[in-house]
């Protein structure tokens, strides 16, 4: 009897920590996004708990290097979705992307940031942005025209479901990480 009463509470215990095990990260976070060095510490606060995350990349256009996204799925749900993009001119994308994000505020990021802003469910950046050598210099190669001169970047998050972290909360770590993530991007991408 007595190693039945073990027994069933050993199973209680696997179904009570089965159940806690929700809150936990069962993956590694990454310390790289999207091709971009960042520390962990930056990205998690913006992933949900759970046992797989994968990333997902995608080059669009017809060169490399001009423009990608890529996805952060966590259990096969999409938690972050990053987009970076050349581009050939200035543009207020806090003024532009403001229907699309909610309560999109403007922030300063850092220098070479022309126009950023930060919502409840993600973030975009402007910054200026010549092109490495050996990384597309013109939207148009072939006739030499439009010159690549800026980065477009997009940052698309989950709202938080669970109702644990208020909007204020959740912009807070937004905002970090896009500060963590433009330096490193522009690093990459710009000379």
């Amino acid at each position: 009897m007595r190693t039945a009463k073990i027994a069933w509470f050993g199973l209680a215990v696997l179904f009570i920590s089965g159940c806690s095990g929700e809150s936990e990260y069962d993956y590694a976070v990454p310390s790289e996004v999207c091709r971009v060095n960042i520390p962990a510490s930056e990205i998690k606060p913006l992933l949900r708990p759970g046992k797989v995350i994968k990333e997902t990349f995608r080059e669009i256009g017809l060169r490399s290097g001009e423009h990608h996204s890529c996805d952060l799925v966590v259990d096969k749900k999409q938690d972050v979705s990053i987009s970076v993009s050349r581009q050939t001119g200035e543009l207020d994308i806090a003024e532009k992307a403001a229907d699309k994000y909610v309560n999109l505020n403007r922030v300063s990021v850092s220098s070479g940031v022309t126009s950023a802003a930060v919502g409840d469910d993600g973030a975009v950046a402007w910054m200026k942005c010549k092109p490495k050598a050996g990384q597309p210099q013109y939207e148009f190669p072939e006739a030499k025209q439009g010159e690549y001169s800026h980065l477009a970047l997009e940052v698309r998050t989950e709202s938080e479901s669970d109702g644990v972290k208020n909007s204020g909360q959740r912009r807070a770590e937004i905002e970090s990480f896009l500060r963590a993530y433009v330096p490193a991007l522009m690093k990459d991408w710009c000379s």
